[in-house]
């Protein structure tokens, strides 16, 4: 098979990597965000980036291992600092939908910064793996994306958007007060 025909080069991958690159970027560069215009622009992302991830194609690989986490724990939490300093008291929120809630008889407290730096971890990884441009790695890395989006990413976009939706109203409510 030509390797331009390969899945990896299929409309909606292109499509998902430009969306998650320009997330990415997004995200390295908001240090200096004021919170409601991150929120602003995290209520666009993350349903197209929801959206995407869903139309990705199934992938099947034998290349179990072959991909570089290129998203360090320093830099996971660097980015997590960032955001929950610009996020402050709208970082929390509680999470109804969490599958510890069967056996908690407390709220559970999520917050947004740090589902933000666990979508963005898969993301990034992604992004590294696909520009490598070898095949077999990013057959593996769609397998792996594919997989995390079901299991953890895409719950984590859900999740995350009704909070962020929820940090949009109160922060105009706050801002039209004053």
């Amino acid at each position: 098979m030509d390797d331009l025909q390969h899945i990896g080069y299929s409309r909606e991958v292109i499509e998902f990597v430009a969306v998650a690159k320009e997330f990415c970027s997004y995200l390295e560069g908001s240090h200096e965000e004021e919170p409601s215009e991150l929120l602003s622009k995290l209520q666009k992302f993350i349903p197209l980036i929801y959206l995407k991830g869903s139309l990705l194609p199934s992938c099947e690989s034998d290349n179990l291992g072959m991909i570089e986490e290129v998203v360090t724990e320093e830099d996971y939490n660097a980015l997590l600092a960032t955001l929950s300093r610009i996020l402050g008291e709208h970082d929390e929120y509680l999470e109804v939908f969490d599958d510890n809630m069967q056996y908690s008889e407390a709220p559970v407290v999520n917050s947004i910064s740090e589902k933000l730096c666990d979508i963005y971890q898969d993301l990034k990884n992604f992004i590294s793996a696909y520009r490598s441009g070898m095949i077999d790695v990013i057959e593996e890395a769609l397998w792996q994306l594919n997989n995390s989006f079901e299991l953890y990413w895409g719950k984590a976009c859900a999740s995350v958007l009704r909070a962020i939706h929820l940090a949009i109203y109160k922060v105009v409510d706050t801002d039209d007060s004053m």
